[in-house]
């Protein structure tokens, strides 16, 4: 049962494997640094199964770099470190579960899902170029990203063991889909506050006393310039010098990547199927072309009348049905399909293609041969120069971060060593400058975070674009100050004024919803506020017959007969007056639509389950916390 359910689960977890690796490359470089220096302290002890401090730290810097470091502090950090050991505890216990109930994922089963994974593509199919690069870049080994994935396979199986295995009930099914496809029909208002907008008449003491109240609220933006040093993919790469032994010593060792592969041209009767030809139709069409090779095998001459009379290949027909593209070997689909095709003059058996069956007449062949070096010289020297920079490159990348990082408080030892120059960029705040560098999100978050700006260390290196990381420090630091009254009044009045007009917008919709019953009254208001009810029928919970913030509201008025109000994002006051209620209805959804909430059910009662599950590992397992 085990075994089946792997092979069941396989491709459910290629999503999931694609998302793992698009979360594991924003950890930059700490997964190949740290355990690059790893020692042996202990963690945590989880049944006997150690969680290294060194790891803790990996997976803090991980989940840190999911987060704005401008935004971080001392405390949100200790918080964070915390949180993550948890995780590390419940993510070790999950997998030594999984283990012990014989699930099981293995290296082949990883390596197959890891070149299928999108960021490993080229042109469609993997590329160990770009693996190899991408790798490098962050700092990966492949042992340990491989792990990564295998872990993550791991607990996707055992998680969808449990959606699996989970099932609803028919009452639960139908409750479900009286609530979640039931409709509305309702009357609302919408009450502009900017009707009510007045600024020249908020006071001018109110605006003076609202500054002295908020002061820190109005403050000058906070500024830094910083010093960095810039790695490059093509400064590397002009530093590389090829001879002209390496690149014919390159040719010399692999033939087979320089091969002219051999070609065959041939022609075709062919007798189509069409689209929508029964079973019946379709046997006898395979009949005629049966009966046609048969002809031709006792009388080969006959090939181009047989073109002329029976071929549906209208377009290679007056050309005695020879087709202008010659196949080449290992790019076609009929390659091998002809493969048996070595004589000029031969037939084929029928084939069953797309277009239907063909026979096929080899017309011409020319065989495999070896490109030239000089024909293939210089695309060797740019594959060889793209290796030997890339793997350079990351050498020289690691160095980088080990020097940076070893020396937290100075770039000067990292920049000698890698004869990099020091650049320096212009102040900028947390919206950016005007240096490109500057403009750089992740540059930004990491100049304000609390590691670089709070404790003056260098920042881990910071990938700019696909072929540039930079490694930046502290140079200047211009703090926030307070604005004067003269910059922000004007703001402050402003800001008064909308406050005072969604106030008095939900004044006249509060006596609205207090006249409910009394519609005179009622209509008096709405008449005064020149306001109209505006009727939706039939609303679904996700509709766009009324803006989205009105529906939703709708969908919380309790009882037929209610009326509520509530302010939107725009201070706009809106109110609803529920007409009536309409409950989904399971008979109304087709065997599909049926199939597919029921799984929608189960595996949110599969997830529920697997939850539960796994906090009874954590109940019962021994944790030691060092």
């Amino acid at each position: 049962m085990l075994q089946k359910l792997n092979e069941r689960i396989q491709g459910l977890v290629a999503w999931v494997i694609v998302g793992l690796v698009a979360v594991t490359f924003l950890f930059f470089g700490i997964d190949y640094y740290m355990r690059a220096n790893a020692d042996s302290d202990i963690a945590v002890d989880v049944n006997s199964q150690s969680i290294s401090k060194q790891d803790v730290e990996l997976n803090f810097r991980r989940a840190r770099q999911l987060r704005d470091p401008a935004g971080m502090t001392a405390a949100s950090e200790n918080k964070l470190q915390q949180q993550i050991i948890d995780e590390m505890i419940t993510n070790l216990v999950s997998v030594q579960g999984a283990r012990i109930s014989g699930f099981d994922v293995t290296p082949a089963q990883a390596n197959a899902a890891i070149v299928k994974i999108p960021q490993f593509q080229q042109d469609g199919h993997f590329s160990a170029d770009r693996y190899q690069h991408t790798l490098s870049g962050a700092l990966f080994t492949p042992e340990a990203f491989q792990k990564e994935v295998e872990q993550g396979m791991l607990l996707n199986q055992q998680r969808f063991a449990f959606i699996g295995t989970s099932f609803a009930l028919p009452d639960e099914i139908d409750r479900f889909v009286k609530l979640y496809l039931q409709t509305r029909d309702y009357d609302y208002l919408e009450i502009p506050a900017k009707r009510f907008l007045q600024v020249s008449h908020v006071p001018e003491s109110a605006i003076l006393n609202y500054y002295k109240a908020h002061k820190k609220e109005f403050l000058s933006e906070e500024q830094v310039s910083v010093d960095y040093i810039r790695l490059a993919m093509p400064d590397v790469k002009s530093t590389i010098k090829l001879s002209e032994q390496q690149v014919k010593r390159y040719y010399d060792d692999n033939p087979t990547d320089f091969q002219q592969p051999s070609q065959k041209q041939v022609a075709h009767i062919l007798f189509k199927i069409p689209a929508d030809a029964t079973p019946e139709e379709e046997k006898n069409i395979k009949k005629l072309a049966v009966h046609t090779y048969k002809e031709l095998v006792k009388n080969p001459s006959q090939f181009n009348v047989k073109v002329q009379e029976l071929s549906d290949d209208k377009s290679t027909s007056a050309k005695y049905g020879v087709m202008s593209s010659w196949i080449v070997a290992g790019q076609s689909e009929l390659d091998k399909e002809l493969a048996d095709l070595t004589t000029i003059g031969q037939i084929s058996p029928p084939i069953k293609s797309r277009y239907g069956y063909e026979i096929f007449k080899l017309v011409a062949s020319r065989p495999a041969t070896l490109k030239s070096f000089d024909a293939v010289k210089s695309e060797i020297e740019t594959q060889l120069l793209t290796d030997l920079a890339q793997a350079e490159y990351a050498r020289r990348l690691e160095k980088l971060s080990d020097l940076t990082y070893q020396t937290p408080d100075s770039l000067s030892s990292a920049a000698e060593a890698l004869q990099l120059p020091i650049e320096h960029s212009k102040m900028f705040s947390r919206q950016g400058g005007v240096d490109s560098l500057a403009q750089n999100k992740s540059v930004i978050s990491m100049a304000f975070s609390h590691d670089v700006l709070g404790l003056a260390n260098n920042s881990e290196p910071i990938q700019i674009d696909n072929d540039s990381v930079v490694v930046i420090r502290i140079a200047k630091h211009v703090p926030a100050k307070e604005k004067t009254y003269t910059q922000v009044r004007t703001l402050i009045a402003q800001k008064l004024a909308d406050e005072q007009a969604q106030a008095q917008a939900k004044q006249v919709g509060d006596k609205i919803i207090q006249a409910a019953h009394n519609i005179k009254q009622q209509d008096a208001i709405l008449a005064t506020n020149n306001i109209h009810w505006q009727l939706v029928t039939g609303a679904k919970r996700d509709s766009d017959k009324a803006p989205g913030f009105t529906n939703e509201l709708a969908f919380d008025v309790p009882r037929v007969g209610d009326e509520i109000g509530r302010s939107n994002l725009s201070g706009n006051y809106i109110i609803i007056r529920l007409k009536a209620i309409h409950d989904g209805e399971l008979r109304a959804l087709d065997p599909e639509q049926r199939a597919s909430i029921t799984q929608q059910i189960e595996a949110s009662y599969g997830l529920i389950d697997y939850d539960i599950y796994v906090k009874g590992l954590l109940t019962q397992a021994k944790i030691v916390r060092k």
